[in-house]
Parts: C-alpha cells; structure tokens; sequence
C-alpha cells in the first residue's frame, strides 16, 4: 500500500479563524503551514519560536501583502508536515519537538526539543510526521494588557 503524502489537515475536528498574514510570508505546497501571532499578525513558526496558534488552509503563496487566510486552530486536530531534521521512529509518538524552515520548507525537526510547540502522533522514516499542536504552547504567552 502507498502512503499518502499529501501534507496539510489529514483528520479530527477544525476549528478554522480568519487570520492576518504579516507581510512576506512564503509557503510552498509541499510544507507545513503552522503560523504563531506576533501582534496580530501570523507569521510562519521556525526554530526560534515558542508559541504556536494555528495550520492555514492554503497551498503555495508568496503574497507580499498581508492578506487575510483562513487558518485551523482546533487542538484536536492532526497534521502531515515534511521531516526537516531527524529520522521518525515508532517510539517518536507521544513526544514533543520543535518546528523549522529549510529552503522554505517548514517541518518537524525531530532532532530538536527546545520549544516543543508540535506533538508527534505518527509517520514515516524520514518523510513525514503526523503532529497535532501541543496544548501548553498554544498562545501569545503575553495578556492582552503586554
């Protein structure tokens, strides 16, 4: 049997807000699409962040503007995204890891844990994860009077 490798939603129930992209965010098809909140703009999750909100529902674009996307921000959710860094193995699932760009392509980096924004929940080797957001990094961590 073939393994699908469409990346995006795979299953379990969504949530879907309508966000503002910052300007010049890049996704490509063939990626995740994880965002965080950096004053009310979503902006692309990588190495360096500690907070995660959401999964937009697009394929490829490379607006300059910021334009508003619709983006998934159900906790229940799982996602199939590219491995970026490391090799899945069966033991991976329950654990945590963090998320990054290569060459503009945004996936899970299995070999890092300084973040753990994403929650490992299956996969394939060294091609794909499935992941669901990890409920203690999703927000802005800042109150709304920061």
């Amino acid at each position: 049997m073939a393994e699908e490798l469409k990346y995006g939603y795979r299953h379990g129930p969504a949530v879907c807000v309508p966000v503002t992209m910052a300007a010049s965010q890049e996704t490509v098809a063939q990626s995740g699409k994880f965002i965080y909140m950096n004053d009310g703009a979503a902006t692309l999750c990588d190495d360096s962040i500690t907070t995660i909100f959401g999964h937009l529902e697009q394929e490829a674009d490379s607006s300059t503007a910021a334009e508003v996307r619709n983006c998934n921000i159900s906790l229940l959710s799982v996602f199939r995204i590219p491995v970026v860094g490391g090799t899945f193995v069966i033991g991976m699932v329950g654990e945590v890891c963090d998320i990054d760009i290569l060459s503009t392509i945004q996936g899970a980096a299995l070999d890092a844990s300084e973040h753990d924004i994403i929650t490992v929940v299956g996969g394939s080797a060294a091609v794909y994860v499935d992941v669901m957001m990890t409920p203690r990094e999703w927000n802005n961590t800042t109150g709304t009077d920061a």
